[in-house]
């Protein structure tokens, strides 16, 4: 291409911009972005820029003119999503709804800005899996996970237990076993031990006083193990308890963008499509509305 050529294809491309800025289409400015991007090679965000001859004042107001028909036009298309005229996503109007990312104008696409948006979507496959026991399967590995430590003590002490048992003579392990009240012994002690849910009273029973030394033939000091084990359990009751209340304040959440979703589109991989294709669909649009302009 001789100068004079790629001096009159440029004049070309900025008549045809200058005249799509001060005819307000959307369609054309877009298009010659979008082909500016694809002959230099350019980011996308780059070419506004570029354009613009890097004039900061001059790239905000294209921003501020193309993200207003964007977001009206994404608040119709994706009805449940709360769009602010700033650009920000939110999933629904309930309490404790999510952002789910915030407008990308020049790309026409919602970016998610944190881990937390990053897994809405996943979590939305998760919960389509298995809408009923969602909540369950959490809960169970939260449980697992919390109560860790106090269920190896308590194996622990089972098998020093159970080392003490076999060495006993018959007629000791007798006197023992009667010396522990009722006959429940450690076991009754830790009797759902790992479940927190348990609505047993334990107001009447009288305060706890502290063990003394016990060892077993090993010299392994197993009412110290009780104490560790008690200490444990309480601690995990606790941050159990909290993280429990949580999960269910999230799950209630992803309920409620679950049955958004499945109120317009026929499953999460559906609504995950319409995400990606965005930017082709709202072009779509705009061009139908430039052919409907240039008809009238």
């Amino acid at each position: 291409m001789s100068v004079e050529t790629s001096l009159a294809y440029q004049q070309k491309f900025f008549d045809d911009f200058v005249n799509a800025w001060q005819n307000h289409s959307d369609y054309r400015l877009y298009k010659g972005i979008d082909g500016t991007a694809s002959t230099l090679r350019l980011d996308i965000h780059e070419v506004p820029g570029y354009i613009l001859a890097y004039d900061k004042s001059a790239q905000e107001e294209l921003h501020h003119f193309l993200r207003g028909n964007l977001v009206k036009w994404l608040r119709e298309y994706v009805p449940f999503f709360e769009v602010s005229d700033d650009g920000h996503v939110f999933f629904g109007d309930w309490y404790h709804r999510r952002e789910f990312g915030t407008l990308d104008v020049f790309s026409r696409e919602i970016v998610h800005q944190n881990e937390q948006q990053q897994e809405i979507l996943p979590q939305l496959q998760a919960f389509a899996q298995d809408p009923d026991h969602y909540l369950d399967d959490q809960v169970d590995r939260l449980r697992k996970s919390v109560y860790q430590e106090a269920t190896d003590l308590h194996a622990q002490i089972d098998d020093y237990e159970s080392v003490d048992d076999d060495d006993q003579q018959p007629e000791t392990r007798t006197a023992s076993n009667g010396s522990t009240g009722s006959g429940s012994g450690l076991r009754g002690l830790l009797k759902n031990f790992i479940d927190p849910d348990d609505d047993d009273d334990d107001s009447s029973q009288p305060a706890a006083t502290p063990l003394p030394s016990r060892r077993n033939r090993h010299g392994v000091d197993i009412n110290r193990l009780r104490r560790q084990f008690a200490d444990a359990k309480e601690a995990a009751d606790q941050k159990f308890d909290g993280e429990k209340r949580q999960l269910e304040v999230a799950a209630a959440v992803t309920r409620y963008e679950y049955q958004a979703v499945m109120s317009q589109y026929s499953s999460i991989d559906q609504f995950i499509n319409v995400l990606a294709n965005l930017s082709k669909d709202y072009m779509k649009t705009l061009r139908k509305q430039e052919e409907a302009k240039r008809h009238a």
